[in-house]
């Protein structure tokens, strides 16, 4: 090459790096100007709401549809159909000889609604979500155990449990997987099957090779129901050995390429060891609770679970890329599409993942076709064709959040960082724009689940961003090249992991200021009030104006916003719509009775069990009332004080009871009597130490009091019974122990012979007082302590004592002074607590 062309290249590479840094100048003022203020606002953009009918039409039927039996799924999607037609048949009926625009449009509405319904229904029909095998019901009814061969569709998830009902109660390695019955054995035979299932066993029952997903095996287990609509209907328990069969499958590629990785994290500073991995694919083994905690308190979790944001990044740097090496743009279209297949493939198909893969792809081919980023129509198009393909991602809190997350950004996000702009830079009013429009519009989900809001999680996201792109690029690039050149996979690693680490310490510390996480109203309330301030934030910006058009056009307004709303109702857990569950989604419930005692056990099909009645009828009848309560298995009276028996009237009027139990100091006064709705009141039983029983899903035994035992007054001559539940999943049953009023010498002498043990739920005694004694939470250690106390009470409970002996041994406290009705549940990996009272709980 001649001098000349030397020159020629030279004065061009001057001439590109000075346009660069013109191009930089001018974005980095467009970033920190400010628009004027007395600026007229522009008005918000026509945003395309077509799809709105299909997605609610599809979104509807998901969530309904998972909970019908074949049958059902089939009557429906027959109905649906033949709606759809009629409506399009309508929809296209020729007016003045034409169609088109003098065509009916007021039936697109619905022929779009019954249509994307009426395809959700025929694949779950299809896909058998309806057809369970007989035999694994008769299992679950029966509690006998059966023989399966199924296989893996999941990586088992390792964890701690504690059997406490065995003489060695000792931490052991217990797992959790996804799993596909194939077939089952009855009568001597192997029968089809293919239902998922979760199946749970201990380490010390598996194979010493690991069982990745895809592995096929062999076990004798214990079946139990999961809830209506679960994407695995049934849990397993192993009762026996896993048995391989056939050959241990090789872990995939994708598999082996996300093994490499988290093993070239262990060398980054804590907590960027842990974190790195979650943010690049999602995998938050390596995290521990109090780490998850914090980044929840934080408002930072998302960041943990690879949502769509890092797909978006994906393939920003991929285009970003092909711009300039000088790519054209179908070869940097179908680029970016294949990196952003091999990203979910690399990261697995979470929920948010998907959504914005599926929502991406629509969304860069309508821009590479000149249609413009019509995002709301590309949102609600990936929703359908989502839940098309599963249509239990409707019911997934993770979908929900990102698929409201994202129409946060479209419809607030935009009008709102104009607003701010005129206060602060254009770069600080984007990012806060995009953060509080996802806050806000994911609120009544967050709500849901948890009736809390994290205080800095707006300012939070805002500190943190400009990590993760970085983050992102350089631990995705640092997956593969891993495989290829591992001191450059290794380098990378450093160049995200130092960041992660930054992150992790940067939540870990606002976690800790002062009401970093916020009470929010708990039920029906809370969610209203969420909807109210998401509702009145598209009002206040401008994208739905209630006063616009004739009053034809505003009742017309009012009333697709009431149907909308019913519809939008159905993004939400049910359980968030319903503050009073039926019998079989709670464990245990202390009755808000004022200054007495007054509790709930779940027997399953047997109804429930009744533990003190408080002073008044009228509220424990309420509490059974509001938790559709209507056949009782057994009645318990801890002792005759009227705090505990004074509402026996308000068990039976309205209900059948099965058995009455008691316990008194006087034999000479009259056994209480109960008058049951069936007719035939139960013979009361006066019960001691030693005395067992069981009804449903519940199984309980007397340990006091003693007979001959310390004796003072009628409060030691408390029943105290241990209580333990069955629930879907664990290896073990969730344990209660009512202590009525029992006071510190009788409870120690109980102690002291080793009859009171760990147990998951206690109840405490005498609401708290300080004659209850301290040496019950050290040996029970708890994990939930429930005080049954009246507000404003003139006998100090619960004492100062009592509440710092189960401080000292960090247990949580609910008391019903400060939450009302608590009610206590199981969400399949832990307790679950949910109130009705002015405060929610913790």
């Amino acid at each position: 090459m001649d001098s000349d062309a030397w020159a020629d290249r030279a004065a061009r590479s001057k001439r590109n790096l000075a346009h660069a840094q013109l191009r930089f100048a001018g974005r980095l003022r467009e970033s920190l100007a400010r628009s004027p203020k007395n600026e007229a606002e522009p008005e918000p953009g026509p945003i395309d709401m077509r799809g709105g009918w299909a997605m609610a039409g599809a979104w509807a039927a998901a969530l309904g549809g998972v909970r019908l039996d074949a049958a059902g799924q089939a009557a429906w999607a027959i109905g649906l159909w033949l709606a759809a037609g009629v409506a399009l048949l309508a929809l296209l009926r020729p007016r003045h000889g034409r169609i088109g625009s003098a065509a009916t449009p007021s039936f697109a509405a619905p022929a779009l609604c019954c249509a994307a319904a009426a395809l959700i229904f025929t694949q779950l029909l299809l896909a058998g979500a309806g057809t369970n095998p007989r035999a694994l019901h008769a299992a679950a009814a029966t509690g006998e155990p059966v023989r399966v061969q199924l296989e893996f569709t999941a990586t088992p998830r390792a964890g701690t449990a504690v059997n406490r009902f065995s003489e060695d109660a000792r931490e052991h390695t217990q797992y959790t997987v996804e799993a596909r019955v194939l077939r089952m054995a009855e009568h001597g035979s192997w029968l089809g099957a293919g239902v998922p299932v979760h199946l749970s066993y201990p380490a010390s029952r598996a194979p010493e090779a690991p069982l990745p997903a895809g592995s096929t095996l062999e076990v004798l287990a214990r079946a139990s129901a999961a809830e209506p609509g679960a994407r695995e209907p049934f849990w397993l328990n192993a009762a026996s050995d896993l048995l391989l069969v056939g050959a241990v499958r090789e872990p995939g590629v994708f598999e082996g390429l996300r093994s490499r990785f988290v093993q070239a994290c262990a060398v980054l500073p804590e907590p960027g060891r842990a974190l790195l991995p979650g943010m690049v694919f999602g995998d938050r083994s390596e995290a521990d609770e109090e780490l998850n905690d914090a980044m929840k308190v934080a408002g930072l979790s998302h960041l943990t679970a690879v949502s769509g944001a890092n797909c978006a990044i994906v393939m920003g740097f991929v285009a970003g890329a092909c711009r300039l090496a000088g790519v054209r743009r179908a070869p940097t279209l179908l680029l970016g599409l294949l990196a952003l297949s091999g990203f979910v493939l690399l990261v697995g198909y979470e929920p948010s993942v998907l959504r914005a893969a599926v929502m991406g792809s629509i969304a860069a081919v309508g821009v590479h076709s000149s249609r413009g980023r019509k995002a709301m129509a590309a949102l609600m198009l990936a929703v359908v064709l989502l839940l098309a393909y599963d249509p239990w991602l409707a019911g997934e809190a993770a979908f929900q959040l990102s698929a409201l997350a994202t129409a946060g950004i479209v419809l607030i996000g935009r009008p709102l960082a104009v607003r701010l702009n005129r206060w602060m830079p254009a770069l600080l009013a984007e990012g806060i724009a995009i953060a509080l429009a996802a806050q806000i519009a994911c609120l009544p989900v967050l709500v849901a689940l948890n009736p809390s809001f994290s205080l800095y999680s707006v300012p939070a996201n805002l500190v943190v961003a400009p990590f993760i792109p970085w983050i992102t690029v350089a631990g995705t690039l640092g997956v593969p090249v891993l495989a290829v050149f591992e001191p450059a996979g290794s380098a990378l690693v450093w160049l995200a992991g130092m960041p992660a680490t930054t992150v992790g310490l940067l939540g870990t510390w606002i976690a800790a200021l002062p009401g970093a996480l916020r009470p929010w109203p708990a039920g029906a309330a809370g969610v209203l009030l969420a909807w109210g301030i998401l509702v009145g934030t598209l009002v206040g910006i401008g994208q739905v104006d209630p006063a616009a058009g004739t009053w034809k056009s505003r009742a017309r307004l009012a009333a697709q916003g009431v149907v909308t709303g019913v519809l939008l109702g159905l993004l939400l857990p049910v359980t968030a719509l319903v503050p009073t569950p039926a019998v079989g989604d709670w464990l245990v419930v202390s009755c808000d009775v004022g200054q007495g005692d007054g509790m709930l056990v779940n027997a399953g099909e047997a109804g429930a069990l009744v533990i003190d009645t408080g002073r008044e009828p009228e509220q424990i009848d309420e509490c059974l009332r509001r938790m559709q309560v209507e056949h009782v298995a057994a009645v318990f009276i801890t002792h005759r004080h009227a705090d505990h028996d004074g509402g026996l009237e308000g068990v039976g009027p309205r209900r059948s009871v099965d058995a009455l139990y008691y316990s008194m100091a006087d034999s000479t006064q009259a056994p209480p009597a109960i008058e049951a709705a069936s007719g035939e009141d139960p013979r009361a039983e006066q019960l001691g130490s030693g005395a067992t029983g069981g009804a449903g899903t519940v199984s309980w035994k007397v340990l006091g009091p003693l007979p001959g035992g310390v004796f003072t007054d009628e409060n030691d001559a408390s029943l105290v019974i241990r209580f333990e539940i069955q629930v879907p999943g664990p290896a073990r049953p969730i344990s209660l122990l009512a202590t009525g009023d029992m006071q510190e010498e009788a409870m120690d002498q109980l102690i002291g012979k080793g009859l009171v043990g760990p147990a998951d739920i206690l109840k405490v005694a005498h609401h708290g007082a300080a004659n209850g004694g301290t040496r019950t939470a050290p040996v029970v250690h708890p994990s939930l302590a429930l005080i049954s106390v009246g507000a404003g009470n003139t006998y100090g409970h619960p004492s100062e004592t009592a509440l710092r002996a189960l401080e000292e041994n960090q247990v949580t406290v609910l008391r019903t002074d400060h939450r009302g009705t608590i009610v206590v549940g199981w969400n399949g990996q832990g307790l679950q607590v949910t109130s009705w009272g002015p405060d929610p709980p913790p």
